[in-house]
Order: C-alpha cells, then sequence, then structure tokens
C-alpha cells in the first residue's frame, strides 16, 4: 500500500474518531457546546443532502483559537449521524510534512475511491480540509477538485485573508463564512451545561434594538422581554464576574474553559506572535515590513484612533506600509475597522477606529502597562471591542457600523445606519448622561446607551439605557 492510499485509508473517520475528537482527553466530557454557528453549518447540509443545493462548499474563515477545527468536528459528527459516513478528515498542515496537498489527495480519490474515473463516482462523500492555508496552491486545487468531482461536499478552514484573497472562480463556488469569537451565551453555554438556549429570546431582542420605531416602542418591547432576561441571567452564578471574565479571558473559544488567567494573557500573547510571523507572511506575496505589525497593535492598544503620519515617523517606515500592515493584521481577524459616518468620499478620505476582534488580544498587549490607574480605562475600551464585535456578528460585511468625527465636539462612539435614520450608541463603565446622542447633529432615530453598571432599563426621551449584561444576550 502506497503513502497516499495509506492516507486515504486512515483519513477516513468513524464514529469513535469523531467521539474522540469532541470529548475532553481527561474529564471525558464534550468540550464545547455547538456553537451559534453551527446552525447555519447543518442547515447548509441539510440543504444540500436533502434538497440537492448547489451550495457544497464552505470555507470557515476566522482568528486562531476560535474553534474552526471544533466546528470541524461537530460537522462531522452531524452528518455522520444523519447522511453519509463516508466523511474523510484531512489536516493540510501536517500532510505538508509529507508533500501531500489537495492536488495530491485529489490523484488518490481518484485512484482509490473511484478506479481512475473520478466522474463515475456517484457515492455521497464528505472531505473536511482543516488549515487549508498551509497548501501554497490550495485555491486553484480546490477549484479543480470541486469542479471535476460532483457529488462532493466540502467543508474546509483557513486564514480569512486567504479566503478572501481567493481566485474570482473559487468565490462563486465556495461560501465564505467568518467564525467570529464567542458571545456571551456561547461562553456560558460551554461553563453552565445546564442553562437552557435562547436562540429564539436573543433574535427578538435584536430586533427590538435595531429595527424598533422610535425610543418609547423600543422600551416598551424591552420591557416586555425583560423578565426573559432576567430568569436566564438569574441561573448564573455570580453574573458580574462571569461579564468581567468573558469580557477579559474567556471570549476566544480555545481560552474559555482555562481558569489560569495569566496563562491565558501569556497564550494570547502567543497567538499575537503566530499570527504575525506564521500566517501574515503566508497572506502576502510582497516583501513588506510586516514585522512592525506587532509595535502597530501596541499603539492601537493605547488607542483605536492613531495618526498615520506621526506613526510612520516614530516607527520609522512610511505611511504607505503603516496603511498596509493595518491591512492585513485586519484581514487576519486581529482588528475590526470602521469607518466615519457620511458619504463614499468621507468613508475614503477620513481616518479609520479601530477595534480589537477580541477584547482579550487588547487586554494581552496592556498588561506591561497595567494598573490602578489604567484599568478601568483599559476595561472602558474593551466594552466598545466587544461590542463592535457583537455588531459585527450580526451584519458580517456589511458597512453598516460607522463613528462620528465631526470637528469641534465629542463625537459618539458608534452609529448604526439604517434605511431611515441611523441609531445612535454610547457605551461606558457607568454611562447615564446622554448629551453626546441629544447634542449630536446628526440626526437620528434613537440612542442607545449600554451601562456596565446599571440593572434596569431606564428611558430619557428619545434614547433608551440599557444594562450591558442584556445587550450581552443578543
Amino acid at each position: 500500500m502506497d503513502k497516499l492510499q495509506q492516507i486515504l485509508k486512515n483519513s477516513k473517520l468513524t464514529s469513535k474518531k469523531i467521539e474522540a475528537n469532541l470529548l475532553h482527553p481527561v474529564l471525558d466530557t464534550i468540550d464545547y457546546k455547538p456553537r451559534d454557528f453551527f446552525d447555519e453549518i447543518t442547515d447548509i447540509s441539510d440543504n444540500f443532502f436533502n434538497k440537492k443545493s448547489a451550495i457544497r462548499m464552505i470555507g470557515l474563515a476566522g482568528l486562531r483559537g476560535v474553534g474552526k477545527t471544533t466546528l470541524l468536528w461537530q460537522a462531522a459528527d452531524y452528518i455522520y449521524k444523519n447522511y453519509t459516513q463516508n466523511i474523510y478528515f484531512f489536516h493540510l498542515g501536517r500532510l505538508k510534512k509529507f508533500d501531500i496537498g489537495i492536488s495530491e489527495l485529489h490523484e488518490a480519490i481518484e485512484n482509490y475511491l473511484s478506479d481512475g474515473k473520478l466522474w463515475s463516482y456517484k457515492e455521497r462523500i464528505v472531505l473536511l480540509l482543516d488549515e487549508i492555508h498551509e497548501d501554497p496552491n490550495w485555491a486553484s486545487d480546490l477549484k479543480n477538485l470541486y469542479d471535476l468531482f460532483r457529488p462532493v461536499f466540502v467543508i474546509a478552514t483557513g486564514s480569512s485573508a486567504l479566503l478572501l484573497q481567493s481566485t474570482a472562480d473559487l468565490v462563486t463556488r465556495m461560501l465564505i463564512q467568518h467564525v467570529y469569537p464567542l458571545n456571551f451565551r456561547e461562553y456560558i453555554g460551554f461553563t453552565h451545561p445546564d442553562t437552557e438556549k435562547i436562540n429564539k429570546i436573543a433574535r427578538n431582542l435584536q430586533n427590538i434594538l435595531l429595527q424598533s420605531k422610535n425610543a418609547d416602542n423600543l422600551f416598551y418591547k424591552l420591557q416586555n422581554i425583560q423578565s426573559n432576561l432576567d430568569n436566564y441571567l438569574l441561573k448564573i452564578d455570580d453574573i458580574e464576574k462571569r461579564i468581567s471574565d468573558y469580557i477579559t479571558y474567556h471570549n476566544i473559544t480555545r481560552f474559555s474553559l482555562e481558569q489560569n488567567k495569566e496563562r491565558i494573557d501569556t497564550l494570547i500573547a502567543d497567538l499575537i506572535r503566530r499570527v504575525i510571523y506564521e500566517d501574515i507572511p503566508k497572506l502576502i506575496k510582497t516583501k513588506s515590513n510586516f514585522q512592525y505589525s506587532e509595535k502597530i497593535l501596541h499603539r492601537l492598544a493605547a488607542s483605536d484612533e492613531i495618526n498615520i503620519q506621526t506613526l510612520s515617523q516614530s516607527i520609522g517606515i512610511s505611511q504607505d506600509e503603516i496603511n498596509e500592515n493595518l491591512d492585513i493584521l485586519a484581514k487576519a481577524e486581529l482588528l475590526n475597522v470602521l469607518y466615519p459616518y457620511g458619504g463614499i468620499d468621507t468613508k475614503i478620505n477620513k481616518m479609520k477606529k479601530y477595534f480589537f476582534m477580541s477584547p482579550s488580544i487588547r487586554k494581552a498587549i496592556l498588561i506591561p502597562l497595567s494598573n490602578e490607574d489604567t484599568d478601568k480605562s483599559i476595561y472602558a475600551k474593551m466594552l466598545e471591542d466587544t461590542v463592535v464585535l457583537y455588531l459585527k456578528r450580526i451584519f458580517r460585511d456589511r458597512h453598516i457600523i460607522s463613528f462620528s468625527s465631526a470637528k469641534k465636539q465629542k463625537n459618539l462612539d458608534l452609529i448604526i445606519e439604517t434605511l431611515d435614520k441611523p441609531i445612535l450608541l454610547e457605551i461606558g463603565l457607568n454611562k447615564k448622561t446622554t448629551k453626546q446622542i441629544s447634542e449630536s447633529r446628526i440626526k437620528y432615530k434613537y440612542g442607545i446607551v449600554i451601562n456596565s453598571k446599571i440593572d434596569k432599563i431606564e428611558l430619557y426621551n428619545d434614547i433608551v439605557i440599557i444594562p450591558l449584561k442584556y445587550f450581552l444576550l443578543l
């Protein structure tokens, strides 16, 4: 039996293999409940196997550690139990050591599963490809496999930048889905196994916050579901600490069950370095100074707004290189980028604001500067990261979220654009003032202040103040 045949044989999944990869190696318990995003994978799978949907290739893109590989194994478990046991799992990073990539896997499938006649293969077959970015020719080879092997259903994981920079032909074939850091409900699902899922309530809350007619309508609807929200939160022990732990340490899936906080900080610092020095060099084809990305991240961690000209002078690289670094850091899913509110010219010409994809990344970077005086200001910035993350999860790649950049006034934290007038947001540790919204020059639908210290909803004219703990249930 040659090498390719052996790898193909060993890569076919069994129920024991799937179970072994879903169980904790010591505790013998399921590590992670399926996340909200898992429902999208099962829906796409159901449509393909039941309705012969044209979508038969999914790309899972996201930051290291957010749980892409776990989603692969959960998808394997679901498909194995419901549709077919003809499933193969390939880790391209490990296969790279044997000089084997997607092209060689294509060859093995053709030679050993279809007797050299790939076009004649009629069985349902699923290929799970982990870390496809390890294969330098993944885009063209995956396109060929897709075109020549019609029964195949593929789920692949990889770097966001790589997936988004795929060839135009592959973009029409692969449905790319972002896998974001955890929301609070998902984190609670991991740490409180008996907590019920409240997806329906969360969707209702989302509609209320983002689609109400006005502030009075928003306040009234929130009051109607407040008991449901409180009933869920009452089942969580020490809710304030849980929220703080989630924002500070436990929003990245890989670290959500780790209790040693110093270890989490160290692991996140290592994650940042691996993205910059291992992943990013694979994403770019030009020789650029991406070794400066770490310095830029440190500047951003202290302030989400930076002056490109000043930063260029202090670091010693051109403004174009600064912008190139920022662009690749966003594509690598370390940063979320927002543009100023206004027309197209405003978005192109003015500065951008940068938020961390995970608030824990900002925390890990700023540890050397942390003390009693700075902890509150750092946590306030992490709250903003968290809210932006939530809105990114909701709106995906649609450029609906922006910020105010008007001169000679204190600007708003966030603006959500709607078909009507925008929704204005302010975020704070104990922010009750509504002046930044009420005195804004922007004509708005209603304002929302997210307050981390209050317990009840409050209404002030056309502005609603809501507890952070409610917002986190979105």
